[in-house]
């Protein structure tokens, strides 16, 4: 029995390796096309993305979590972009790296291990006509809207943070427990569990339980599904009126340096 179990593993890690070459192929070829052969960097940037998403569904299908959370890291980090500039496939290439060193060893680091692969890989920073002083701090926002997402991100962005989005409730709680991001900030939007449950979950589990977390919401202070949080959620309250107090007293209690 032992045995078969070690064929099938074997079995399936040759599948997955074979899979995700002949992807991370069909994307370096792109960018090669894009950066270098004169091609057009906004069907590459397409391309990109297409297989960045088919290797992030491989991985989770194989059991290769690290490999699926760094290509979901880099859906993120492409998620604004229009074309595959020389800078972005550059940055590209740091994840696809990655992936391709954990399909060919067969098997994944140490979660601490994990956990600070993930924090090294390239993130998003604001332009380049907006000075900041980058900082080692990470947020994760779990935020469904693209345009919300925007707007918080660019925030934490111009205060230096490295953030990473999530959309869905599954995503925000696989990528706390792989990345252990520095504070979380998740919208009432959020399917299944809304914003305001997921904060309260986190907060009762001891390993995230001083993480700095916050509920982005447009609901009043009075609304009955924020009556009751524990002491330590922040409440960020959408709209012109609020927004910037709440966010800035948000901000005061994540920790830098």
């Amino acid at each position: 029995m032992a045995m078969l179990d070690d064929e099938l593993l074997q079995q399936l890690q040759t599948e997955f390796l074979d899979a995700t070459d002949d992807a991370l192929d069909q994307l370096e070829a792109a960018v090669d096309g894009a950066v270098r052969g004169g091609g057009d960097p906004k069907a590459a940037l397409h391309v990109v993305r297409r297989q960045v998403h088919s290797i992030k569904g491989l991985s989770a299908s194989f059991g290769f979590k690290l490999s699926s959370a760094i290509a979901h890291r880099l859906e993120d980090y492409l998620d604004e972009e229009t074309e595959l500039t020389a800078d972005i496939a550059r940055s590209v290439g740091k994840f696809t790296d990655r992936i391709r060193e954990i399909a060919r060893a067969g098997s994944e680091p140490t979660e601490d291990a994990a956990a600070e692969l993930l924090r090294s890989l390239p993130a998003r920073r604001p332009p380049p006509d907006i000075t900041v002083t980058a900082v080692d701090v990470e947020v994760l926002i779990g935020v469904p809207s693209k345009l919300t997402a925007k707007i918080v991100r660019d925030v934490l962005q111009n205060c230096g943070f490295r953030v990473v989005r999530a959309s869905t409730m599954i995503d925000c709680f696989t990528m706390t427990v792989r990345a252990r991001p520095d504070a979380m900030l998740f919208a009432m939007t959020l399917d299944e569990l809304s914003g305001a449950d997921l904060a309260r979950a986190f907060r009762a589990m001891s390993a995230t339980a001083d993480v700095p977390v916050g509920v982005l919401t447009s609901f009043s202070l009075d609304h009955a599904a924020l009556r009751d949080l524990p002491e330590g959620i922040s409440i960020v309250r959408l709209g012109k009126q609020h927004f910037d107090g709440d966010m800035a007293e948000f901000l005061a209690r994540i920790e830098v340096g």
